[in-house]
Formats: C-alpha cells, structure tokens, sequence
C-alpha cells in the first residue's frame, strides 16, 4: 500500500478518545506496530473518563459517523444493542422543536443508535483489543516530539512512575483533543504554529440521568428543544441510554447561573419553549442527585493547511484539529470521517510528507460545511462573537425557512436530515424541488 522508500514499522497516536481509537484502528492495517498513549488509567467496567469531561453529556452519533465506525468493526452496533443501545428511527421518534416550529414526525429510512458516550467509547475499546498489533500505554503522558523529516520521529512520554521512554515512530497521530499538544511540539522544534479560526459561544450543558420516564403523554423515545434564538437561549435534550435510563441534558448559551441541584435544575427545565420538557420530568426522581456540567466557551478551528513547513509524519485528529459547538453532535462523526480520510491516503502509497500534506488538506475540506453549519447556527445567539461567514443573513434565513418547511413536508425534512447527518452537501437544500416546497411555506 506504501511506497518503497516509506518505512511501515510503528505508529503512535497520542491520545485514546474517539478520534484516538479509530486513527488506531486504521492505522493497524498498515503498520507493524501501533502504540496508544492515554493519560488516564485502564478501565475494565463502562465509565467515564477523567479525560473527557463532555463525556457525561448528551451525545449522539450521526449516520455518516455510525456507518464509518462500522465498517471499521463490522457487527459493532449489534454487541451495543446487546449492551443496551436503542435503536430508533430519526424522524418518526424524535419530538423536535426547532426555531419555535416542531418537526414533522413519519417513518424514515434514518435509523441512530442511541446509548452514551462510555458506552460506544468502551465498545470499540474491546475491538482494539483484539487486534493484535495495537498495544496501549494507559496512564502516560507525552513530554516531547522531536521531528527528523527523513528518518523516524521521536516522541518522549513518561509514565505513572517518572519512568521516561524514547519511542521512534514513522507516523505520530495528534488526538489530544482541547490539549491540542501539536503546539508545544512544534514551537519546541522551531516549527509556526498554525493560524487558527475562534469563535466564543459560551456554550454550557447540565445533565442528570432518570429511570425510564413514564409521563402520559410520551409516544417518542427522544425529545430535543432547541433553543429560539435570539429571545429564546435556553434549551435541552432527552434521550434513551443504555439500562433503561433516559439522559436529561439542559442546554444553554451565554447563562451565568448554572443548575447546581435537582430543584435548580428542574426550575430550568421549566424555562424551556417546549412545555413538554419540564412536564415529562417534574415528577420524576434522578438516580443520582449530581448535575453533571460541561462549558464550552468556544468553536476552535486550526489551518494545517495554510503552513508550507510542517514536519513530515504528525497527523492531527478530532478536537485537536476542530472543535465544533457540540449542540450540533459532529465531534465523534467527523472523528470517523477523518479516520476514513487517513484510511484513504494510506491505500495510495504516499510518502511521508505526500501524506501529511494531503491528509491536512483533505481534513480542511471535510470541516468545511460541518464548520459552517455551526457558525451559521451559533451566530443567532447575542453572545456569539468571532468573524462572521459572508452571506450570513441570507444562510440564516434560508436555514430558518428550511426548518419552517420541515413542520410539514416530509420531502424537505428528508432532505435536511441528509445534510444534517453530513451525508449530503447543503447544497442539495437548494435542488429546485426543495427551493418550490420552501418557498411555498414562507409566503
């Protein structure tokens, strides 16, 4: 798959989250030897990790990212409904109010599986696993890269004990997420730092775990509420996990006071546009009496792209390259998507520096409509501040207009879920079937 002049004896990838575990996989393919370094400990049971401090919040996996990881591990979304997942179908069992209209709700062809974040996350750990060629080093920390473009790399980490080990790798995959520990490494080596793309949100989530709800009026398996901005900032998530529980997420952008207990956090339940929300759980006892808090202060996105001298070998992943709001559920499947984008190049045979340098490129392209989406979203709220896309009135008055026709036609709520799962570009929302169908909706 290589060229010749490629040496195919260890990877290394620095950081064992989602991003971390699927560079691993693919990298296993074609490479001897693949070393994860994790910061935290080993876990044998499903539970969050210290490293992940989102880890506890809503989380859900687009189609295009669920189809990638299973192909990674056929028969993997089985072993997680035998877990306790839950598959449903998008649109007929999610009840969404979205900009102060609710989604039309019909039988589609868009099947999720829903289960939490330590479960999926653990999951494919036990894949790993079982690939002999991929070894862990868990509680380890990485002090140095030092690049030689023409031979092999080397990358310095210690251990628990302050034991201190040299490893020589070809390819070195970044996936430290938010540490984004390329920046050291290459301010350390002499190397530009990359320019990069920040646009403050001040994002926050608050989440509590319940037995299975059993309100009256609950015919759906999921609810989302999406705030009404600018008036409306509040908002919030509920959906099935594994063990017949339900996840209670609130979400908010710009809040100074944060739920702190089961009586605040019900009182902002209760400020939610969709009354639905608060009905289905007032009533109802948590499992555990902690309100589990996550900020998200802002988008980060950074331009490998655009630098002309950058070491041969480092690969960067996931957060570590982008941080996208998590309110639109893109992390883990653009994860996947740049785990197929690696799998891709390496099929080709490219050198090293062929590698790194199309790799970037392709990645860039891949952020770009996810990256969009969001701003276009975000920059609704008052408290969003960074540049602004061009065009942003008239994206954001189609998006509106999209999402009004969504209430009632199923051709063009079909349409949006495509774009939405990152399975179609937007550019399909604008077919002159759908543009007919809008704009009858917005006379």
């Amino acid at each position: 798959m290589f060229s010749k002049n490629m040496n195919r004896t260890r990877a290394v990838v620095v950081g064992g989250g989602i991003a971390g575990k699927l560079a691993a996989r693919v990298l296993s393919e074609f490479f001897k030897e693949i070393i994860l370094i994790e910061k935290d400990k080993k876990d044998d049971h499903i539970t969050n990790r210290k490293g992940v401090p989102q880890g506890n919040q809503g989380h859900v996996l687009l189609k295009s990212g669920e189809e990638i990881i299973e192909e990674l591990f056929p028969g993997i979304f089985q072993e997680l409904s035998r877990n306790g997942a839950k598959k449903t179908n998008f649109a007929r069992d999610l009840l969404w109010s979205h900009h102060g209209t609710q989604k039309i709700r019909f039988d589609s062809n868009v099947f999720i599986s829903q289960q939490s974040r330590p479960l999926l996350e653990w999951q494919i750990q036990q894949r790993l696993e079982k690939i002999p060629n991929i070894n862990f080093r868990f509680e380890c920390k990485v002090q140095n890269l030092k690049f030689n473009n023409d031979e092999m790399n080397t990358i310095v980490i210690e251990d628990k004990n302050g034991a201190v080990t040299e490893l020589l790798a070809d390819i070195v995959i970044d996936a430290s997420g938010a540490a984004a520990l390329h920046n050291q490494w290459l301010k350390d080596s002499g190397y530009k730092i990359p320019t990069k793309t920040e646009i403050k949100v001040d994002v926050f989530y608050a989440s509590m775990v319940f037995k299975k709800l059993s309100h009256e009026s609950i015919n759906w398996h999921s609810l989302l509420a999406y705030p009404n901005p600018p008036d409306v900032e509040r908002g919030g998530m509920i959906s099935p996990i594994e063990g017949n529980r339900m996840l209670v997420t609130l979400i908010g952008y710009g809040t100074k006071e944060l739920p702190k207990d089961i009586d605040s956090f019900l009182e902002y339940a209760a400020s939610v546009e969709q009354s639905e929300f608060y009905d289905v759980i007032k009533n109802e006892s948590p499992l555990s009496e902690d309100v589990q808090i996550y900020r998200f202060p802002s988008l980060r996105r950074y331009h490998f792209e655009k630098l002309r001298n950058f070491p041969s070998g480092l690969l960067i992943i996931g957060d570590a390259f982008c941080r996208v709001d998590p309110v639109f559920a893109q992390g883990m499947s653009l994860a996947a998507m740049e785990a197929k984008a690696l799998r891709e190049l390496l099929m080709q045979g490219l050198n090293k520096k062929q590698l790194t340098k199309n790799y970037h490129k392709k990645v860039s392209r891949i952020l770009d409509i996810p990256w969009l989406i969001a701003l276009t979203e975000d920059f609704r709220f008052r408290t969003t501040s960074g540049r602004k896309p061009i065009g942003l009135p008239i994206l954001q008055w189609y998006v509106k207009s999209v999402v009004t026709a969504c209430s009632h036609n199923e051709h063009v709520y079909s349409r949006f879920i495509q774009v939405l799962h990152l399975k179609s570009h937007p550019i399909s929302l604008a077919h002159p079937g759908i543009l007919a169908k809008v704009f009858k909706t917005t006379k």
